[in-house]
């Protein structure tokens, strides 16, 4: 029982963590013009920021998410 808490409470931090990348990659796009965010750009201000790597999946969802919470399609996990 117990590790299956600390597995929820772990995968509720990778969570937090990559969707504030994502958030941060999404809008350092909008506000200084860079194009469409990558999946790479999360993935190093993860890095940057909290010392892990994510995987190019959780990337792509925590992108995928910002931009249809701001009402966009994310269509490649390179784009």
């Amino acid at each position: 029982m117990f590790k299956n808490i600390v597995e929820r409470r772990n995968a509720a931090r990778r969570h937090g963590i990559a969707m504030s990348a994502a958030r941060k990659a999404y809008s350092n796009a909008v506000i200084y013009g860079d194009g469409v965010p990558t999946t790479d750009d999360v993935i190093n201000l993860t890095y940057g920021s909290h010392g892990f790597r994510l995987t190019d999946t959780e990337a792509h969802d925590a992108l995928a998410a910002v931009f249809a919470d701001n009402g966009r399609r994310f269509n490649s996990p390179t784009a």
